[in-house]
């Protein structure tokens, strides 16, 4: 039978050890083909950007493994219509993240943004985030990818949607489960600040402290800091249906006019 391909990608780039854990406890599963394809360089919250004024150029860093000077977003695009176009992977895998990807955090996150590029272009993705902002224990990730990712491999995704996973920094043992949950929501506080550099000069800086989550317990935040991995469901589609009724109120037909009334 033939093996599933599995494309690996990530926003910290190819020498990023997360990375490095999926990529190797996937491979000790001999279950799968394996292809990476990641930023030659860090690319955290670059969100879904791709590289249009400058040229990408595709590193060879050995067998089956590939750098890209650009996002992640284009790393899955060149994978999927030049490296792969003969080949093309049955999922893609993006991580595992250094640092938490919950709540409003995935409309800046790289990690998300390459999965959900696959998820644009056909195939079924997921996004793999260790929820700590300085990782250290790495073996509850290992652990699960190991352990649960394959039955969610295998479960059938939709391939126009993308699974968002955050896993606890915990040993295996202490991890408590796999929950599938909402996204949270959270409020970043001093986000920009102004400082002065050695010259006297103001100039400003973005970063700030960490997020205040919204007090909810059937959320990604709430279940992750209870040790368990969150599993939210992501899709493509940001129609807000709920609105589509009542905004249809405001339509109306005829043309404009210009500023002198007459109509264009």
């Amino acid at each position: 039978m033939k093996k599933p391909h599995l494309l690996l990608t990530n926003d910290d780039g190819i020498q990023a050890h997360g990375l490095e854990v999926l990529e190797q406890s996937l491979r000790a599963l001999a279950a799968y083909r394996i292809t990476v394809v990641a930023p030659s360089e860090q690319q955290s919250a670059s969100s879904h950007s791709l590289t249009l004024t400058n040229p990408l150029r595709v590193l060879d860093c050995g067998v089956d493994r590939y750098a890209v000077t650009g996002t992640p977003t284009d790393c899955v695009l060149v994978a999927l219509e030049h490296l792969l176009r003969d080949d093309r992977p049955d999922c893609v895998i993006s991580g595992i993240n250094h640092g938490p990807n919950m709540g409003e955090d995935v409309t800046y996150s790289g990690t998300v943004a390459a999965a959900m590029e696959g998820a644009i272009l056909g195939i079924p993705s997921v996004a793999l985030s260790l929820a700590a902002w300085h990782p250290h224990d790495w073996s509850g990730a290992a652990a699960f990818v190991r352990q649960r990712l394959p039955a969610i491999l295998a479960s059938g995704l939709d391939p126009r949607t993308l699974l968002n996973v955050n896993i606890p920094e915990l040993p295996p043992h202490a991890i408590r489960g796999l929950r599938v949950a909402r996204l949270g929501s959270r409020v970043y506080h001093d986000v920009v600040t102004q400082q002065v550099d050695p010259r006297g000069r103001p100039f400003l800086w973005i970063g700030g402290g960490g997020p205040t989550w919204v007090d909810a317990q059937d959320t990604d935040y709430a279940l992750n800091c209870q040790g368990y991995v969150v599993m939210t469901p992501l899709r493509i589609d940001l129609t807000h249906d709920e609105q589509l009724a009542s905004l249809a109120a405001l339509e109306s037909d005829g043309p404009l006019r210009d500023a002198a009334g007459e109509a264009t």
